[in-house]
């Protein structure tokens, strides 16, 4: 009988102690480690949406250099790519009367102011594209012999589905974005009064006199579809979404340490920013938004914010 105390002691100690290592494990579980983000306030931005399409440079004036007279191409100094004047002799032709007459003048030199080369003159100033003679051969009157592009008619067409063309009209800015990624802005400048029956776009052009380009050359054309110059707005790397794109959200930092899941309603967006629609219960300008390290965290998570 006298081991029963003993006994009795040992068991209240063995439960004291489960109970005390109890404790502190819950302890320790409680004390989570807080996850290291970047954080940005919410700010103000001037935002703008743009619609983009497809064009190509095209050169309005081409004239046709012709000939005017049967016979061989005794004379030309022209190439492609180079600059002609109106006026300017183009190239000269012999004719076969004139090669029969070589022998006449032998006998009669007054014969002699019939045997020069006849001249074909530009009708055009510009640039030879196109030449389709060499010297020594035989042309027809009436043959195209080369074709003069006028450099400052150089324009862009684009052809813009007519759902959009409210957006884009004549004298509306637009900035045409080259291959080699350079920018100029200009004005729509000319619209066709025409549709196309198959994809029903209408066609408009760009006039740009004072760059020179290629032609056929695709570009980029993209005019503004929606702006807002004082839109609240947060990068988009602090936006977040489900996999059906039907909810949005972030995670607002709020004393420094908690983060919390904060719905938002985005609709302008480019490049770096989104807007944010402001309401009652939702963000304000200036609240702390995390950019990185918020994939998949959790509502009420425990943070520590890294500075840039």
């Amino acid at each position: 009988m006298a081991r029963n105390p003993m006994i009795k002691f040992s068991m209240f100690f063995g439960f004291c102690s489960l109970l005390s290592c109890k404790d502190t494990n819950t302890t320790q579980t409680e004390k989570k480690a807080a996850i290291a983000v970047e954080v940005v306030p919410v700010g103000q931005a001037d935002i703008k949406e743009y619609l983009t399409f497809n064009g190509v440079s095209q050169y309005q004036k081409k004239e046709n250099i012709r000939s005017n007279v049967t016979g061989y191409i005794s004379w030309m100094k022209y190439k492609i790519g180079d600059a002609i004047r109106k006026g300017d002799t183009f190239a000269t032709v012999r004719t076969k009367e004139q090669d029969a007459l070589k022998e006449a003048v032998k006998l009669d030199s007054s014969l002699s102011k019939f045997i020069s080369p006849l001249q074909i003159q530009s009708n055009a100033t510009g640039v030879i594209s196109v030449l389709n003679i060499t010297q020594n051969d035989y042309v027809a009157e009436g043959d195209i012999l080369a074709t003069v592009i006028q450099p400052k008619s150089l324009v862009i067409q684009v052809n813009v589905p007519y759902e959009y063309g409210d957006f884009v009209r004549l004298g509306s800015i637009c900035e045409i974005i080259l291959q080699n990624e350079v920018s100029i802005v200009a004005k729509i400048s000319a619209e066709l009064p025409t549709i196309d029956p198959v994809a029903q776009s209408q066609t408009f052009l760009i006039a740009l006199p004072d760059v020179q380009l290629p032609e056929n050359l695709n570009v980029q054309v993209r005019t503004i579809y929606k702006e807002d110059k004082m839109a609240m707005s947060i990068p988009i790397t602090a936006l977040q979404t489900n996999e059906l794109l039907t909810k949005y959200w972030v995670m607002k930092v709020v004393g420094d340490s908690l983060a919390l899941i904060q719905p938002v309603k985005p609709s302008l967006r480019n490049d770096s920013l989104v807007k944010i629609e402001p309401s009652a219960e939702g963000l304000q300008r200036n609240d702390l938004v995390i950019i990185k390290g918020a994939y998949q965290m959790q509502d009420s998570t425990l943070v520590s914010i890294t500075k840039k």
